[in-house]
Formats: structure tokens, C-alpha cells, sequence
């Protein structure tokens, strides 16, 4: 951990740079981006060789089969790519001894672990496609409810949790007068657009039932949005970058007291994590823009969510995902609408759920979808970072 080096400078002075979470930032970007390409066109020869690909077949949709036909023969489980680099680069930048952080890798391992079994069966025939969707289910909201417990041990044992009290800086004097305690803080909600003093939802016990909630539903969310070249990998980069900058304000008590939002020990290390997951998931989409010459698949699609929302919930922000996620919300949304209407109705909202096939069989092209939604997230991620002084 480069990290640890400023420790020694007193034998070199600039070494106390390494300090510095916005410097091992900066250097977890490069570092992750770099990585990932290296490492990428070894995985897709790799891949090929084992004729570990994609089956883009679309048996209930004739259409859709014919715009996807052309991506036949592309290998899958590119998310392994993502995980490779973030693994080798966070033990270098970050500080691993914290909670906040092994919680952060345990999410992105696991929820990785039983993507790659779903990719794996897939490739293998072992099921129609995989994992059900029950037992895909299943299996998320065990892992979720395992963090949930291991995040209350955290803050039962006081390691990690959301400081109260006064923060004030400088000499003016500046204070949040948080009205709850360290051991409840977690468990309350920060609503955007609200003074936190003013309100403040205590969602108890249930809160963790929240959390597993939510680490399930974007986790799916990015599963579902990961259907055209370079779509998902653009949408999370920007909701990445947005957390790192959030992270790096709630982890910096100065800081969090200004713009009056709960000040939470240890994240700034979780922006720095989240800069790495932006510089490797650049690092893929090198190898996934049009024409794609691999895929995210489940592996990366279910980690990247799951990861994404784990550092919503940790940063206490959880509700401006619904703002900085809100490609990955439509997506979801789009597909749950369908579902229901055609259940209750027979007729359906949309000409093909996801929300990024109906442009497609409105006649958009592949590119010109992928490009306007990654503008629509870049306005979202705004909005959201808008959030931390509309108060």
C-alpha cells in the first residue's frame, strides 16, 4: 500500500504526498485503466480459444435476433477483466485495514463469484440460460443479508459508523447539529433536497432489509442496462465518478459540516476505491465501444451494481441513486412496467424491454442510443452531485 511510504518522509519529504487521498486517486485511475487493457487482449484471445462466447440468440424476438446477429462469436465474461485490475490495484492505493474498504471488496468478489457461475452454466448449457431468476434472486439477497449483518457488526463495534455533534471549521464556527447518536446514524436516511436536521427517517431494524434491497436492485439494474455495446460499462464510469467525489466529501469532516450532510470515517478511502472502478471499467470499454470485441457479462454487471450500491449505502446516499443511477432506474423500471402491463393486460408499454431496445426498434442505431444515454447519465451525475449543497 503506496500509501504507507509517507511514513518515511522524514528520509524524503515528498513521500508525504502519498498521503493524499485525491494523489492515490489520480494514481488508482491511471493504474486501473492501464491494467485493464494490458490485461484485456490476453483475456480475449484467451476466451476465444476456449470459444467461451456470447449467445446472442434472440428466441422471442425475431427483430431483435436480427440487430444483435452481427455480435455472434464475441467473447463473454469480460466483467473478469474489471475485477482483475480493481484487485490488483485497490491493495496499492487504498487502506485495506479499514471495514469500510474489505466490506467494499467482499460485495464486489461476491456479487462477481455468482455472476461468473451464471456466465459459466450459460457457456457450458448447464440450464435453458444459467442460473433461474429465482435462484439468481436467491442467492443475491443471501449475499446482501450477509453484508447487512456484517455492516451491523461494524457499527456495533464502533469501527464504522456516522459521526454526530458538532463539525464545525475555521473560525466561523460552522456546526451540524446532528440530532441522532453514533449508534443509530446508519440507520436514518439522508433526503436530498432536505436539511438532514430536519429530515431525518429512522428506518430501525429495517434499514437493513433497505440495504439488501438495494444491493440486489442495482445490482439487477446494471444486469439489465448491459445490453448493448458499451452501455453499462458508460452508465457505471459516470456513477462511479460521482460517488468518488460524494465519498471524498462525506469522508472529509470539514468539509461534510459545510455542505451539512453526515460525516462518515473511513470513505475517503471508499473514493479512492471508486476511482479505481472508474479507470479499469475505462480500461473495458476500450475493448466493449462498437463493435464490442468482448462482453461484461454477469460478472461484471451484477459486481459493478452491487458494488456501486454498497458505496450509495455506505456513503449515506443511498436515496441520490435513484438521481445518479437513473439510466440503470429506466432500464429496470422499463422492464418491470412491461412485465406487469403484459401479465394484467395482454398489451405491452413498450415496442422491446429494456428501455434501450425500444429506441432500437424505434430505429435508432446502436451508437446513437448508447451515446445519448451516457449524455442523459452525465446530466443525471450533476444532478446528483447538485444534491450535496441543495439543502
Amino acid at each position: 500500500m503506496i500509501r504507507y511510504l509517507a511514513e518515511y518522509s522524514d528520509f524524503f519529504g515528498p513521500l508525504r504526498m502519498l498521503d493524499s487521498i485525491t494523489l492515490r486517486a489520480v494514481v488508482g485511475v491511471a493504474l486501473g485503466f492501464v491494467l485493464a487493457i494490458f490485461y484485456a487482449k490476453s483475456f480475449i484471445r484467451f476466451m476465444l480459444g476456449l470459444r467461451a462466447t456470447e449467445d446472442v440468440s434472440k428466441p422471442d424476438s425475431a427483430h431483435l435476433h436480427k440487430l444483435h446477429s452481427g455480435k455472434s462469436g464475441t467473447p463473454t465474461m469480460g466483467g473478469l477483466i474489471v475485477l482483475w485490475a480493481m484487485l490488483l490495484v485497490v491493495p496499492l492505493v487504498c487502506d485495506i485495514t479499514k471495514p469500510i474498504v474489505w466490506l467494499g471488496l467482499g460485495v464486489l468478489l461476491s456479487f462477481g463469484a455468482l455472476g461468473f457461475v451464471d456466465d459459466y452454466m450459460k457457456l457450458k448449457g448447464l440450464g435453458a440460460r444459467g442460473l433461474t431468476k429465482r435462484q439468481k434472486l436467491a442467492c443475491q439477497f443471501i449475499l446482501a443479508g450477509i453484508f447487512a449483518a456484517l455492516l451491523w457488526q461494524c457499527v456495533e463495534g464502533d469501527c464504522f459508523h456516522v459521526k454526530s455533534g458538532d463539525l464545525g471549521f475555521g473560525a466561523t464556527g460552522y456546526k451540524v447539529d446532528f440530532s441522532f447518536d453514533d449508534s443509530q446514524g446508519m440507520t436514518k436516511l439522508l433526503v436530498p433536497f432536505t436539511k438532514w436536521v430536519e429530515v431525518q427517517p429512522d428506518l430501525g431494524w429495517f434499514y437493513y432489509v433497505f440495504f439488501a434491497f438495494v444491493l440486489v436492485a442495482c445490482s439487477n439494474a446494471v444486469n439489465l442496462t448491459d445490453g448493448l455495446d458499451g452501455l453499462a460499462p458508460g452508465c457505471s464510469i459516470m456513477v462511479a465518478a460521482t460517488y468518488s467525489i460524494i465519498a471524498y466529501v462525506v469522508g472529509n469532516s470539514v468539509i461534510s459540516a459545510f455542505f451539512r450532510i453526515p460525516y462518515v470515517p473511513g470513505s475517503g478511502e471508499l473514493s479512492i476505491f471508486c476511482a479505481v472502478a472508474v479507470g479499469a471499467t475505462m480500461g473495458f470499454l476500450w475493448f466493449n465501444s462498437h463493435p464490442a470485441e468482448v462482453f461484461l457479462g454477469d460478472t461484471g454487471s451484477l459486481s459493478l451494481g452491487a458494488f456501486t450500491a454498497y458505496v450509495a449505502l455506505a456513503t449515506k446516499h443511498e436515496l441520490v441513486l435513484i438521481v445518479a443511477g437513473g439510466v440503470f432506474v429506466l432500464e429496470a423500471v422499463s422492464v418491470l412496467l412491461q412485465t406487469a402491463s403484459f401479465k394484467l393486460t395482454g398489451k405491452r408499454i413498450f415496442k422491446c424491454a429494456p428501455f434501450h431496445h425500444h429506441l432500437e426498434f424505434s430505429g435508432w442505431h446502436e451508437n446513437k442510443v448508447v451515446v445519448r444515454l451516457w449524455m442523459i447519465s452525465a446530466v443525471l451525475a450533476g444532478l446528483a452531485l447538485g444534491t450535496l449543497k441543495m439543502h
